[in-house]
């Protein structure tokens, strides 16, 4: 490591970030561990502090009950490995899009203190890399925080817009350990229904975004039929590493960033982080521009394929919360349906199971919860797929959307859903 910094101190730390401060973690699979249990072990100095992170995918040491108590833990996306200390009411979820999130810092409504980052190795010009996760640290940056980083060789140098100078880091532990991997689970049968359905609105030359899942990679194992795939996602998940290395996605088609696949997060195993290093057919940038309207909407044949928890019949949908309790915010999902929409030949896809609990409970409902979190409206989907099919509702009259949902609803709850309708026509 050069040049030299100076190992973090978390004692002397403590004293630069008052009671009511704002320290920023690392987005998602970038998380850096061995700084997360310095803070911790001296989580009693931090008493009171704020903690800001965003799609933990493992529990993190934090999240735990005693350091959770002094610390005040704050969530853009709470994420897998918060879920738990979410329903012990530990966690504070932020409800936002990941588009806004640079526009909070830059609007200084979190002022940061500290920012603690896990980077890669310098290269010979003296820069690091934010590696698998850019997302909204370059906002965090532009206010000057302390910055303590872990330098990790697991770490990828990617490409894109994810290098800083290390002059720009205070700080710094090297500690070599492997990153956080996704391992999603193997799609069911189910999936594969569903997936085969929303293959089947993908052309050549689409560009695709999708999220994280199961689901999302039995669509993805669904499409080597096409060609000239592009990608711009907020997050590249492993799939993808077949599909571009066999030259399915070639993004050849794509007016911007042509030639390259788009992400400001990664999440796979040690292989696919490996497939990242220095990849110049993979960029990554920041949320700002990734999730930015502009930039999405100029992007034609765009197909965001998402998943939510529930679809009422008049096509609104709550991906965030299952009977009055909050699981999720948000995210990109709004950004990329919005974007998809307004895309020239764009297609904004939900996919979901038609029920769960073995089809005794209904994932489309008559109507979403009054109290309840509405995430996307009708105007925002063009197509829902469920195992049963697929109803393209964009630009449909109340009832005939209603009725293309219904009929790709379980069969068990197709009539009690016809009764809604029937008694609440207007």
């Amino acid at each position: 490591m050069a040049p030299s910094k100076p190992v973090p101190d978390f004692a002397e730390l403590a004293s630069r970030v008052p009671r009511g401060g704002h320290i920023v973690i690392h987005s998602d699979f970038a998380e850096p561990a061995a700084l997360l249990r310095q803070l911790v072990a001296n989580a009693d100095l931090f008493d009171g502090v704020n903690l800001h992170t965003l799609m933990p995918m493992a529990p993190p040491p934090y999240a735990e009950p005693d350091a959770a108590r002094r610390l005040v833990i704050n969530s853009f996306f709470p994420g897998a490995g918060l879920r738990r200390a979410v329903s012990g009411g530990l966690v504070h979820s932020r409800r936002c899009a990941l588009s806004e999130i640079p526009g909070i810092f830059a609007r200084q409504e979190i002022r940061p203190d500290l920012l603690l980052l896990q980077v890669s190795p310098p290269d010979d010009s003296g820069r690091v890399s934010l590696g698998i996760s850019v997302d909204y640290m370059p906002a965090v940056l532009a206010q000057q925080p302390l910055v303590v980083a872990q330098v990790n060789r697991h770490m990828p140098f990617t490409c894109g817009d994810s290098a800083l100078p290390l002059d720009a880091i205070d700080y710094v532990l090297e500690a070599d350990e492997p990153l956080t991997e996704l391992s999603a689970g193997e799609p069911d049968a189910v999936d594969g229904a569903i997936a085969g359905h929303v293959a089947g609105l993908i052309g050549d030359g689409d560009v695709l975004q999708t999220g994280i899942g199961a689901l999302p990679d039995a669509v993805i194992n669904k499409l080597d039929h096409l060609r000239h795939l592009g990608v711009h996602t907020g997050i590249l998940t492993a799939g993808w590493q077949r599909l571009i290395e066999n030259g399915v996605v070639d993004n050849s088609r794509k007016r911007q960033f042509t030639g390259v696949s788009v992400t400001t997060m990664a999440g796979g195993d040690g292989h696919f982080y490996g497939f990242l290093h220095r990849n110049p057919s993979v960029e990554f940038h920041p949320c700002s521009l990734t999730h930015n309207h502009a930039v999405l909407s100029g992007i034609e044949h765009l197909c965001a394929i998402n998943s939510v928890l529930q679809l009422d019949l008049s096509g609104r949908a709550n991906a965030e919360a299952v009977n009055g309790r909050q699981i999720s915010t948000p995210g990109g999902l709004p950004d990329f349906a919005r974007g998809a929409m307004a895309a020239p030949g764009g297609k904004s896809i939900i996919a979901l199971r038609a029920s769960f609990k073995a089809g005794a409970v209904s994932n489309i409902l008559p109507t979403l919860d009054a109290n309840g979190p509405v995430t996307l409206d009708a105007s925002t989907i063009s197509h829902v797929v469920t195992e049963y099919g697929v109803a393209a509702i964009a630009g449909l009259d109340p009832e005939s959307r209603a009725r293309a949902l219904i009929a790709i609803a379980h069969p068990d709850h197709r009539d009690p859903l016809l009764r809604h309708l029937s008694e609440h026509r207007q």
